[in-house]
């Protein structure tokens, strides 16, 4: 096998495994979900414009998002440690700092 293919077929098996991967982080009882943020997420998920996500209006809430951070996705690891009141805390920390959707007349008007 070419190495190009060898080094494409290995960083897909990668992407694709991340999901089972899982990190034994542990908050703090009672951390709000900017410290949980800031000691679990950061080093993957850095502010751009005040934002940390851009989440589609059908992700963009506290459950889906509970979901992603309990379950992991893609080549973000799981982070079964994190529950309860501090899974709902980051969770609603996430959604506070999603990216608004623009309407369809903000979209047009910037295009002007």
């Amino acid at each position: 096998m070419k190495p190009l293919t060898m080094l494409s077929a290995a960083t897909i098996i990668a992407a694709i495994t991340g999901c089972s991967v899982s990190n034994d982080f542990t908050p703090v009882a009672g951390n709000s979900g900017e410290e949980i943020f800031s000691n679990a997420c950061i080093d993957c998920h850095t502010p751009e414009n005040g934002y940390i996500y851009d989440l589609s209006p059908e992700r963009a809430n506290v459950e889906t998002i509970a979901t992603i951070i309990s379950k992991g996705e893609m080549v973000m690891p799981a982070f079964p440690n994190i529950q309860g009141a501090e899974l709902t805390a980051i969770s609603e920390f996430v959604l506070a700092k999603n990216k608004p959707v623009k309407s369809e007349e903000e979209t047009e008007t910037a295009s002007e």
